[in-house]
């Protein structure tokens, strides 16, 4: 249901590039206001709007607005990377919807994208609408609706690998073997002592908020810095707090926690430097033994 080229909200100005997607909630919780409404909205009313999607999904499918190449007017950052050089996929989270089923969707697609060019980790690729403007998009995931922003990362790095489940919807066992996906930020910092030789950071978005437990710090020995966008990783450079994070290591899960009403995606148990941490499972995704 493509929009009509020409008006403003489809120009047909080419991407610039691909630096991935951006993932989008529609915030419009009125009765009937699934994907084909909104793309309705660009075929009618809005069609002099300078606002578009390249998709928008709900629980029974995904409906292209503007084609994959060229620019849809979503991110909010005018001619920079957001709109530039990533495909926008709106999730609708109407009120008579599953926004589940719709998320779950959203995560199909956005692997089937990113297989399409050749991407295999998710986390450098996908990005939310706060990413580019800092607006607090989108909404609901941002929320833990109805899963949160590691475990939808997660979700599309298993499709990526082949895989149907993820580490955020599974019960993981003692001997299987995990990576960290994504970027994260280091929001505590400990300086190497007799327990972590070569010190500890302490992230919110691994330990299931602030502050960091007592054995929620995770040994630095494993851990890059990077930029937000997961590049420039250097494991030997002196972590600060504020700095951006990545591991590429596998761990071997040691002892698990199992999902409550407060961790909601169960608790995984690791080992590095010699001292065991506590990881929330939602930004880990099982591997195959090696």
């Amino acid at each position: 249901m493509l929009a009509p080229l020409g008006y403003k909200c489809r120009p047909g100005i080419s991407r610039t590039g691909f630096r991935g997607i951006t993932i989008h909630n529609t915030s419009n919780w009125n009765k009937g206001a699934n994907a084909i409404a909104h793309a309705n909205l660009l075929r009618g009313s809005w069609k002099n709007v300078t606002t578009s999607w390249n998709y928008v999904v709900d629980q029974d499918r995904a409906v292209r607005c503007v084609p994959e190449n060229e620019v849809a007017w979503c991110q909010g950052d005018g001619n920079g990377d957001g709109n530039m050089k990533t495909i926008s996929i709106e999730i609708c989270d109407n009120s008579d919807g599953d926004i589940r089923k719709a998320t779950d969707n959203a995560v199909e697609l956005a692997a089937q994208i990113l297989r399409r060019y050749g991407v295999t980790n998710a986390s450098g690729y996908l990005f939310q609408h706060n990413h580019w403007t800092g607006k607090d998009c989108p909404y609901d995931i941002r929320r833990g609706k109805p899963y949160d922003w590691n475990t939808f990362v997660s979700k599309v790095q298993a499709k990526l690998n082949g895989t149907s489940g993820s580490a955020g919807d599974q019960i993981l066992t003692v001997g299987s073997k995990v990576k960290f996906n994504g970027v994260f930020k280091i929001n505590e910092l400990i300086l190497p002592n007799s327990k972590y030789p070569n010190g500890a950071i302490g992230c919110y978005d691994t330990c299931y908020g602030s502050p960091c437990g007592v054995d929620d710090y995770i040994p630095s020995g494993p851990i890059a810095k990077c930029n937000s966008d997961g590049s420039n990783a250097n494991y030997n450079a002196i972590l600060n707090k504020g700095d951006y994070w990545k591991c590429d290591k596998e761990f071997t899960v040691k002892a698990v926690e199992l999902p409550t009403k407060y961790l909601p995606n169960g608790v995984a148990i690791l080992e590095a430097d010699g001292v065991r941490f506590r990881c929330d499972c939602g930004p880990l995704y099982e591997v195959a033994n090696s």
